[in-house]
C-alpha cells in the first residue's frame, strides 16, 4: 500500500510540475529607433505593443506558464536571469528546448521557422497589413490574436487566406493601476495620449477657438515626439511651436511619461480628445481614458468603434470643432457615476488576467 500511495504521489508530482512548466516564447524583433526595454520600462514609458507583451507575459507566468520574451532587454537586466519568469532574452538566444507555444509577435512571416522551435505557433498582430503573405506561411499557424474585428477583416482584405481565424483576442489593461474615480477638478481639463501623427495637429489648430470660449480649458499631451516616420519634417516643427507658443492657453506637452503618472494624468482629466486621423488596430489609450473617467470626444473609425463605447463622436475633422465644443458645455454637468460606469465593459472583457486566462483555455482546447 505505501509502494502504491508513493507511486500516486509521484505521478502527480510530475503532472503538476509538466504543468507548471509548459512554455511559452514571445518572439519580437529589432524595431527601429526603439531603445533597449524591458518590463522595467513601465517606470519611464514605453509604447502599446511593448506594453502588451510586458503585461500578458507576466500574467501567464502567473498561471503557472515559462515564458520566454526574445527580445532587447538592456545590459545586466535582472529580467534575464535565468530564473527570471518571464524571462527577457537576446532576439538570438537559442539556448532552450522547444518550446510548447511560440507567439509571432507582429511577424506574419515567421511562422515556418519559429515551427522548428515550437510546436504550436501563434500571430499576434498589432498592425495593420498591407503586403500578401503566402499561403504556407498562413497554413503553419496554428491561429491568430487578432486585436480587434476591424483589424481580423482588414487583413483579410489583403491575405483572405486568414479568414479560417475567427477568434478576437483584443488588448488589455492592468486595473490595479488605477485608483477610484472622483469628480474632476476642472471640466474642462482636456487630455491626448496617442502618437503625434494620428491627430494632434487636428487638436492644436483648433485649440486657441477652444480656449476662447473655454478660458480655463487645459491641453496635456503625453507620449512624445517618436512618430515612426508619420510626420514630415515641416509637419513636425510647426506642432512644436504651436505646442511652445499655447503654453499661455494652457497647453502642456510631457512627453513619454511611466505608466504612473499616465494613469494619475488620466484620472485627472475630465476630456479625452482624440481626433483620431489615424488607423487604430485596438487602442490601449481608449480603456485607460475610458476606466480614468475620462470622457472620450474623438473621431471615429477603424477599431475605436470597438474599443470606445461611451463619449462623443465624429467622423470628419471638419467636425470635431464644434463636437469639442458641446462636450465642454455639457462637462461639467456630466454625473460621476456616469464617467464611472464608462469602465465597466473594460473590466469584464480587457484586463491582462482575462486575457491570459482566455488564451491558457484556448490552449487547452486546442488538438495537440
Amino acid at each position: 500500500m505505501r509502494i502504491i500511495l508513493l507511486s500516486l504521489t509521484l505521478i502527480l508530482a510530475l503532472f503538476q510540475t509538466a504543468h507548471a512548466e509548459k512554455s511559452i516564447g514571445i518572439y519580437t524583433y529589432l524595431v527601429s529607433d526603439m531603445k533597449p526595454w524591458d518590463p522595467d520600462d513601465v517606470k519611464t514609458g514605453i509604447c502599446g505593443s511593448e506594453e502588451a507583451i510586458i503585461y500578458l507575459s507576466q500574467k501567464l507566468a502567473e498561471l503557472g506558464y515559462k515564458v520566454l520574451v526574445f527580445a532587447t532587454p538592456p545590459q545586466n537586466s535582472q529580467h534575464s536571469l535565468p530564473e527570471a519568469n518571464p524571462r527577457y532574452v537576446n532576439i538570438d538566444f537559442n539556448d532552450y528546448p522547444t518550446l510548447d507555444v511560440a507567439i509571432s509577435w507582429r511577424m506574419p512571416n515567421a511562422a515556418q521557422k519559429l515551427k522548428l522551435r515550437a510546436r504550436k505557433v501563434y500571430l499576434w498582430p498589432h498592425d495593420t497589413i498591407s503586403h500578401t503573405v503566402s499561403n504556407e506561411e498562413i497554413n503553419n499557424f496554428d491561429d491568430v490574436l487578432w486585436l480587434s474585428e476591424w483589424q481580423r477583416k482588414q487583413w483579410i482584405s489583403v491575405n483572405p487566406g486568414f479568414a479560417k481565424f475567427t477568434k478576437i483576442f483584443g488588448n488589455g489593461i492592468e486595473p490595479k493601476q488605477f485608483k477610484e474615480n472622483k469628480q474632476k477638478a476642472n471640466p474642462h481639463a482636456c487630455i491626448y495620449g496617442s502618437n503625434y501623427a494620428r491627430g494632434l495637429e487636428v487638436l492644436l489648430d483648433i485649440w486657441p477657438v477652444v480656449r476662447q470660449k473655454f478660458p480655463d480649458a487645459t491641453l496635456d499631451i503625453y507620449y512624445g515626439w517618436q512618430d515612426w516616420g508619420l510626420l514630415s519634417l515641416e509637419k513636425k516643427a510647426r506642432m512644436k511651436a504651436q505646442v511652445m507658443n499655447y503654453a499661455c492657453l494652457g497647453v502642456t506637452e510631457h512627453g513619454q511619461v511611466g505608466h504612473e503618472e499616465l494613469n494619475r494624468a488620466y484620472e485627472k482629466a475630465s476630456l479625452w480628445t482624440y481626433p483620431c486621423i489615424g488607423l487604430e488596430t485596438f487602442c490601449i489609450t481608449a480603456l485607460r481614458a475610458q476606466l480614468s473617467g475620462a470622457i472620450p470626444v474623438i473621431i471615429d473609425g477603424s477599431a475605436l468603434d470597438e474599443t470606445v463605447k461611451h463619449g462623443y463622436k465624429c467622423t470628419k475633422k471638419e467636425e470635431y470643432l464644434p463636437l469639442l465644443l458641446n462636450a465642454m458645455l455639457d462637462a461639467e454637468k456630466i454625473p460621476l457615476d456616469e464617467r464611472k460606469k464608462m469602465g465597466e465593459f473594460v473590466l469584464e472583457k480587457f484586463t491582462w488576467e482575462k486575457l491570459a486566462r482566455q488564451l491558457d483555455s484556448r490552449l487547452h482546447d486546442q488538438k495537440e
